[in-house]
């Protein structure tokens, strides 16, 4: 019996079987990361957008384009207002008090995928960004 080459047989299943999930764990973590800082960044950006101009759909806008910014169609993220579960962006639900003394809290949610290949993506997740900002209480109101 001869064992030429069992020591490479070996090997090649080692790193298939050990080292290969590792570093697709390991190259999952990036987009992901990336998703989740742009649905924090949004988030802060709406719910200031919509302080700011007294409306919420200026900070939907800004969502939207902070979205498509990033080169992500817009069916990738979704909108909610004062607790209400985030929807679409063009439509997002929910609504808030915008009178002084209030706090807007936008929710964003960003679709994330878990692998990138070239052939596309496998699998995802929805990551989550929330801020809330309050209406000034010595703001001049219409």
């Amino acid at each position: 019996m001869r064992d030429r080459g069992q020591a490479a047989v070996e090997l090649a299943l080692a790193v298939a079987t050990l080292v290969l999930p590792v570093a697709l764990v390991v190259a999952a973590f990036g987009p992901l990361a990336e998703r989740r800082v742009l649905a924090e960044a949004a988030a802060a950006e709406a719910a200031r957008a919509a302080v700011l101009t007294l409306d919420l759909s200026a900070g939907a806008e800004v969502a939207a384009r902070a979205v498509q910014a990033h080169g992500l169609d817009l069916s990738l993220g979704r909108l909610g207002w004062c607790g209400a579960e985030p929807t679409s962006l063009s439509q997002a639900s929910g609504g808030c008090p915008l009178g002084r003394g209030a706090v807007v809290e936008a929710t964003v949610e960003v679709w994330a995928p878990l692998i990138q290949t070239p052939w596309g993506d496998v699998g995802g997740l929805w990551v989550r960004g929330r801020h809330a900002e309050p209406v000034d209480l010595y703001r001049s109101l219409p």
